[in-house]
């Protein structure tokens, strides 16, 4: 479904009943590429999942792609969708919004979830780094650049059906959006916000993530007060679809204590 949010044509969907739960996809992902959570948590939980603005079925509006920008379209969405709070669950480029949600939004998030998602970029990453990876996405073809970053995204011997999934989701992005929003992700940084933060907040990663490897998440553990942090087993970058069981019976495990009625619906052993 679409709606007309901040000036563009937002494509989300909801499943289920129950207390909200809000999942904000990475750089270059969409909504489908939560499949396995929703499958899950719909059981007891309304899930609501989007294309964030530039990504696939929604439209890319006339401004620059912003950290702040992607935030503002969510609690558009939340408002016409009638929902006060929610829990928020975030991959990668979805963690970085998350954080920037907490910045003036905080009262809407019952919980955060940041799972193979960063603070900030180093130097390496955020500088010189950051622009040889946007003059790639420049001059390649984006089914190159799709392929490429769906190789570099998931754990070494992944199946063959799967890595070509989430290559072919990488290979649906537009150029324009897409080196916007990339600029955006890699020089976005919290870390003066982090001791503000002051919601429940699990921190997950996969075990064998290069693009946001475990220090990343080591550090938003120490800086985040009343967070936990969980590393995901044979996965890489892409942890709720590499390893979907271990994520999502972690998640459920860490909402349990919020919303024991809506967990004790989840199919979380299957």
């Amino acid at each position: 479904m679409k709606r007309s949010i901040n000036g563009i044509d937002l494509y989300y969907e909801e499943c289920g009943t129950g207390p909200a739960m809000v999942f904000i996809h990475g750089l270059g992902e969409n909504a489908d590429s939560w499949k396995y959570q929703v499958a899950c948590f719909k059981a007891g939980f309304r899930t609501v999942t989007m294309d964030l603005r530039g990504h696939h079925r929604s439209g890319d509006g006339d401004e620059f792609i912003t950290m702040e920008l992607f935030a503002a379209d969510i609690i558009a969405l939340m408002d016409l969708l009638s929902i006060d709070r929610a829990h928020f669950v975030g991959l990668s480029m979805g963690g970085l919004i998350c954080q920037e949600l907490t910045i003036n939004q905080q009262h809407r998030m019952k919980t955060m979830t940041l799972s193979d998602a960063a603070g900030f970029y180093p130097e390496s990453m955020s500088g010189a780094g950051l622009e040889e990876r946007l003059e790639r996405i420049r001059t390649l073809p984006m089914e190159e650049v799709g392929r490429l970053v769906g190789q570099a995204a998931t754990r070494p011997g992944i199946d063959k059906e799967i890595l070509e999934e989430i290559i072919g989701m990488f290979q649906l992005n537009r150029k324009i959006p897409y080196l916007q929003a990339s600029r955006s992700t890699l020089t976005a940084d919290y870390r003066k916000h982090h001791p503000a933060m002051d919601i429940p907040t699990l921190i997950m990663v996969g075990a064998l993530d290069l693009v946001t490897p475990i220090e990343f998440s080591r550090f938003l553990n120490r800086a985040i007060q009343n967070s936990r942090m969980t590393i995901i087993p044979n996965a890489g970058h892409m942890s709720k679809i590499e390893n979907h069981r271990d994520y999502n019976k972690r998640l459920a495990e860490f909402l349990a204590p919020f919303e024991p009625g809506a967990c004790r619906a989840l199919p979380v052993r299957q």
